[in-house]
């Protein structure tokens, strides 16, 4: 992995066993990445990111216009699994009256009236986390048998950069908690791609001929989850 410089952009760079350079714009802070094959020469790097610097420019504009910081108060809009609710905060008369609900299309945020945006956003994020860990158990439930797979543990956690990992010596999965905005098919893609690694560790032809075979379009999945919608 390295760094380079196109145009005043910073490029993360990383080298794997791979047939084709991959290009992606994270969110929330506009990080460009590129995945290449080993051995894949720094001018190739190069003339690849620079053919699609519109693309970059364009996908960083809209980061930053869709990315503003929540405040965590009444009006916003909090995605979950992929559809728009409204956010509403009342006033908590203790902590352990705190938390959150759902009521149609909106949240119901109980918060105290001293609140920071932090202790909000954590009532909203364990919130969330609840609804992960419920719709994640249901889907590995449904594909762990069907892929003839052993899931020993698995686990939720926030990530910047990742939407799940795998540990396949450990059968081990991670689950990035962000997931609980995206669409549920968005999320069942991220699923069975960790499970798969259980089978196929490396992003191999082998492993992608699987994912084709389960999910006929996780391109078109895998597309949407890293735009910087819902965000």
């Amino acid at each position: 992995m390295k760094q380079i410089t196109i145009e005043g952009i910073s490029v993360t760079v990383t080298y794997k066993k791979i047939r084709s350079m991959n290009l992606y714009v994270r969110t929330p802070d506009g990080e460009v990445h590129v995945s290449v094959p080993n051995r894949t020469s720094d001018r190739m790097v190069r003339q690849f990111v620079t053919s699609h610097l519109p693309w970059i420019v364009h996908q960083r504009q809209n980061i930053q216009a869709r990315c503003v910081p929540q405040q965590y108060v009444t009006g916003e809009t909090v995605m979950v699994f992929g559809v728009p609710h409204t956010l509403t905060v009342q006033d908590g008369r203790t902590k352990r009256t705190c938390g959150v609900y759902k009521d149609g299309n909106q949240l119901v945020m109980t918060a105290m009236p001293e609140s920071t945006t932090e202790e909000r956003k954590a009532l909203l994020c364990k919130w969330q986390r609840t609804q992960l860990q419920d719709v994640a158990a249901v889907l590995l439930h449904q594909w762990a048998p069907r892929l003839q797979v052993e899931v020993k543990e698995w686990h939720i956690r926030r990530m910047r950069t990742k939407w799940g990992t795998c540990n396949y010596r450990a059968h081990r999965i991670w689950l990035s908690l962000a997931l609980a905005e995206q669409p549920m098919d968005c999320v069942e893609y991220v699923v069975v791609h960790e499970l798969l690694h259980l089978l196929v560790p490396n992003h191999s032809k082998a492993f992608w001929s699987l994912m084709e075979q389960y999910i006929p379009d996780w391109k078109q999945r895998r597309t949407r989850l890293n735009q910087p919608q819902n965000k």
